[in-house]
């Protein structure tokens, strides 16, 4: 094309106007035909001045943007998107020389739709091309590589756990009940009753360590849910049942808001009842007695979604952070798997757990199943 452009530019004095009406034409239809091949592109271009005044922009680099930047031309890049890392990219040529290096960075989007973006800066005589990447997608598959990851530590130690620690604990309970039926003859009553105490202190650490074991044990062997319609207050009801007792003793108040109709969803109904256990047990363990924990359930078109609102004392950005990793847990006594296996349960039925938390205002969790019968939504 820029050949084709001198060649046009050096004859044009030489050219009637009926051929300059040609070339025109034959100009235009090149810079078009180039037009189109750049907005078919999934990444997005722009091009920049020395100044940060766009000259360019296609369809993928407004979309990515959310900015109509096509109308802006002329503008500086920075008030359009101020919170982009123009300064980093923007390197700006030395004297007596040209521009320096490419420059790469990344960039979060939080509205109107989360995306992480790539950002790359090239040189282009006195402009810069910044190639504009939707790396969300590699983002999550780098988090799912690294839990995968993590996961299969956790198999390989909860194997060797087993073996080794299973054992010698059916052992050691059955010593201490022997041990507790000798103390039950013992003719002191004070000295009867501190034994029994301590005997029965030893058979709660035990438990403890096994319930430990059997959590390795679960992350290294899941069990593929068996999935069948049903509606997700039934697992709901049923882990409030079991906890029915715990929550009166500390006078927990439990408010439900279920929609008359709720839609079905594929799903297993114990597998899922483990997951509601575990987060009605953590807003327990975040309440004072007298707390007060809420729990919606709603759908939407697609998706039935069930949420847990404690009034605790919330979590920290790091804690947030960490709250799906293994040994990684804010209880005095926990194993930091819980949640970890939860979502691993919510995640094989199709759908996905998320957390909101802020220190001194609670926590949130939403729990999200797919609907069986997604409605049909008519856009016009």
């Amino acid at each position: 094309m820029k050949k084709f452009f001198k060649k046009v530019a050096d004859r044009i004095d030489k050219l009637d106007v009926e051929n300059q009406k040609h070339q025109f034409k034959a100009l235009a239809e090149q810079v078009g035909f180039l037009e189109s091949v750049f907005n078919t592109l999934s990444e997005g271009v722009i091009v920049v001045n020395a100044d940060g005044d766009l000259l360019y922009s296609n369809a993928a680099a407004e979309r990515l943007a959310a900015v109509p930047l096509g109308r802006s031309h002329g503008k500086a890049i920075r008030e359009l998107l101020p919170d982009w890392s123009w300064d980093h990219l923007l390197l700006r040529p030395t004297e007596g020389a040209g521009w320096a290096r490419k420059a790469t960075c990344e960039i979060e989007i939080l509205y109107p739709q989360h995306r992480i973006l790539e950002l790359g800066a090239l040189p282009n005589g006195d402009a810069v091309v910044v190639i504009v990447r939707d790396v969300t997608g590699d983002h999550a598959r780098q988090a799912d590589a690294r839990e995968s990851e993590r996961t299969d530590a956790i198999k390989d130690l909860a194997a060797g756990l087993a073996h080794e620690i299973g054992n010698p604990l059916n052992a050691l309970s059955l010593d201490l009940q022997l041990m507790a039926r000798e103390f039950r003859r013992e003719p002191d009553a004070e000295r009867r009753e501190r034994l029994l105490a301590d005997i029965a202190t030893a058979q709660n650490e035990i438990k403890r360590i096994v319930d430990i074991n059997r959590g390795f044990l679960a992350a290294m062997r899941p069990v593929q849910p068996t999935l069948a319609p049903g509606s997700l207050a039934d697992p709901l009801k049923d882990t409030l049942a079991a906890l029915k007792a715990q929550i009166e003793s500390r006078r927990i108040r439990v408010t439900i808001d279920l929609p008359p109709a709720l839609p079905h969803v594929a799903l297993d109904r114990a597998q899922m009842e483990q997951v509601f256990f575990n987060l009605v047990k953590n807003a327990l363990e975040a309440l004072k007695d007298g707390g007060e924990i809420a729990i919606v359930l709603d759908s939407d078109d697609d998706v039935v979604t069930v949420s847990f609102r404690d009034g605790g004392n919330g979590m920290d950005q790091a804690a947030l952070a960490a709250l799906f990793e293994p040994y990684r847990t804010t209880k005095r006594h926990g194993t930091g798997l819980g949640l970890m296996l939860s979502r691993r349960i919510v995640r094989a039925h199709g759908g996905e757990i998320d957390v909101e938390s802020k220190e001194g205002a609670g926590t949130k969790f939403t729990v999200r199943i797919p609907r069986i019968e997604k409605r049909v939504r008519r856009l016009t």
